[in-house]
């Protein structure tokens, strides 16, 4: 098997490569067109690649971003071919963004994702050391490719601080699952026979706790195509808890995976700190 190569990418062959793997991984209704990356990478944009000797295998895209007088990195796309996936090529994508994006003067890089992907939230907010603020619903409208198919398109803005300790120490300890397991759950849910089903969440909760728990199915897919109004409900469930808990101040953190469960959890809490 041959060695992954990283390497940024800026000559139009390769992003003609980025073009054609976009369409491979989710349609052609997702794709960031040609001119516009070339556009992007030559205003403060980035463009990271992974190498299969010529093949290109993943990649990692994000354009300049300003908001309320900071510049940052909006990480808008990252993709792998399914047979490249599970080998931690996504991580080091992600970890070479994050050493170039520092030398090109940024100091924080932003990007959205589906909070019912709690995979993904394990990645972004364990292994990356990055948190979140803000729930967004149905950021992208009704989409139809194969991943957000059925759902609405809710999102968490994610802010990854590139520079600050608790991010060097998320990566020196590889996101080790060190969150606490015992706050109070935002939302209770039911085993059910094949999968978990929420429950009808709780009208109060105590403002005073340090933090809290909200349970998330581990894997959102499968539910979808055997149950789409299980997995809408699980959408509605989950953006109100969320909602009510960043609405009053606190912040997703972190998630806590138990193992043999059928759900994880995300941990809010009301302080962030560097460790």
């Amino acid at each position: 098997m041959k060695a992954i190569i990283y390497r940024r990418i800026d000559q139009l062959q390769d992003i003609n490569k980025v073009v054609d793997l976009q369409v491979e991984i989710w349609s052609q209704d997702v794709v960031s067109p040609q001119p516009q990356l070339v556009a992007s990478i030559n205003h403060g944009g980035l463009v990271v690649g992974a190498f299969s000797g010529e093949r290109l295998v993943g990649f990692c895209y994000g354009f300049a971003g300003f908001n309320d007088g900071e510049a940052y990195l909006v990480s808008h796309m990252t993709g792998i071919l399914p047979e490249y996936q599970n080998r931690g090529i996504g991580y080091k994508l992600k970890v070479q963004q994050r050493e170039w994006a520092i030398d090109a003067g940024y100091k924080k890089i932003v990007w959205t994702y589906d909070p019912l992907e709690i995979r993904n939230g394990y990645f972004n907010l364990c292994k990356l050391g990055a948190y979140s603020k803000r729930y967004i619903p149905s950021y992208y409208g009704e989409m139809k490719d194969k991943l957000n198919k059925g759902l609405p398109t809710d999102r968490l803005l994610i802010e990854w601080d590139i520079c600050t300790k608790r991010v060097e120490n998320a990566i020196l300890t590889s996101g080790s699952n060190n969150t606490n397991n015992e706050y109070q759950l935002l939302l209770e849910w039911d085993h059910g026979d094949d999968f978990p089903i929420p429950l009808p969440l709780e009208p109060n909760f105590d403002l005073n706790q340090k933090g809290f728990r909200v349970p998330v199915p581990s894997n959102i897919q499968f539910i979808k195509q055997h149950n789409s109004d299980v997995a809408l409900s699980w959408r509605y469930a989950v953006r109100n808890s969320l909602s009510r808990a960043l609405s009053s101040g606190y912040i997703i953190k972190g998630v806590h995976k138990e193992p043999n469960i059928d759900v994880h959890f995300y941990i809010v809490e009301n302080t962030l700190t560097e460790g």
